[in-house]
């Protein structure tokens, strides 16, 4: 087993017979087994970030920052459980161990972090004295702790989180089952050199306090559950408007030619009726390197533009419109 339990190597547990002869060694084996197991599961299988709780309090009155109790999961899948209200000195930095490393600047945004940290305790007497306990004592247990770390912003907070996986057909198709294969290749990586969980930041000296910009989230599964509910009555709801194809797909010309027949999309409502009104939908050029003409009316709801080819090979085009949260896409080849 590696001395870092957070890197992949084969798991090596102990092989019990009798007559086996059990030291300090052989039971440290067991528990870095275990811990090494429950590491990558928790990295790569739970995730890392907040559990539960873990609220930051800003009483602007009293400039006084307050952790709330609850549980995360550090960058290196290490469990990390605060059980009651700590109090968060916004007037100090921190190294990466929750050390004081000198004063907070004036006026500084500061970034408010949790760490997983051990301490051993519970000292008792080394039966079998040897030269790494000459006083004849030793700590029986290590708890486990946890560090706050305090320090100033280096930047923006991370971006709200966009589809990874691009336009894909409807129902899903092969390029769905590649597009997710290349995301689990993806998501294997070293654990971090900062495993520390963000919490959230605070403007000093008056705030405002931000607990949700930089902080992540483990999604367990009732938190799944009530976000596929929301979803579900969100795509149940009648929409004002719908952006439905209607005809122009798959065709082809010779490279630099347009299509024989125009790109056609409409407009509808719930119940399947012309929407009137509104502006055009924008039709887009996205692979291949052709243009699109403009968009006419051809009707009560319905528009249509011409399509000229780029140079030889597949082409694709997209519809869009403010008034449908769809898009329609087009394919065609030039050759």
């Amino acid at each position: 087993m590696p001395a870092n339990a957070t890197v992949l190597a084969a798991p090596e547990r102990n092989r019990y017979f009798y007559g086996l002869m059990m030291d300090a060694e052989r039971f440290q084996k067991d528990q870095d087994y275990f811990n090494h197991k429950r590491a990558l599961l928790n990295r790569f299988v739970t995730g890392t970030g907040v559990v539960c709780g873990l609220d930051l309090k800003f009483d602007k009155a009293k400039a006084t920052l307050t952790l709330e109790p609850g549980m995360a999961i550090d960058g290196r899948g290490r469990e990390i459980i605060v059980p009651d209200d700590t109090p968060v000195d916004i007037t100090e930095l921190t190294d990466a161990r929750g050390k004081p490393a000198g004063p907070v600047p004036a006026g500084s945004i500061i970034v408010v972090s949790l760490a997983y940290r051990e301490r051993t305790v519970d000292p008792v007497p080394v039966l079998v004295p040897d030269c790494d306990h000459p006083n004849g004592c030793a700590p029986s247990a290590i708890e486990e702790e946890f560090a706050v770390l305090v320090r100033v912003a280096s930047g923006p907070p991370p971006g709200a989180p966009t589809c990874v996986f691009g336009t894909l057909a409807v129902p899903p198709d092969a390029k769905l089952t590649a597009a997710i294969a290349k995301r689990i290749v993806d998501d294997y990586a070293p654990p971090p050199a900062d495993p520390s969980v963000p919490l959230g930041r605070l403007t000093l000296p008056d705030g405002p306090l931000d607990a949700a910009a930089d902080r992540r989230v483990v999604y367990d599964n009732t938190l799944l559950y009530d976000l596929f509910v929301c979803l579900a009555e969100r795509l149940s709801q009648p929409a004002a408007a719908t952006l439905i194809y209607v005809s122009g797909d798959n065709q082809s010309a010779k490279a630099g030619n347009a299509l024989a027949k125009p790109l056609v999309v409409a407009l509808v409502d719930g119940a399947g009726n012309p929407v009137t009104g509104g502006s055009a939908p924008e039709f887009t050029a996205v692979t291949g390197g052709g243009s699109l003409g403009a968009v006419n009316a051809t009707g009560p709801g319905q528009f249509q533009t011409t399509w000229t080819m780029g140079p030889a090979g597949p082409q694709t085009a997209t519809a869009k419109s403010s008034q449908s949260s769809l898009t329609v896409t087009f394919s065609a080849t030039a050759k």
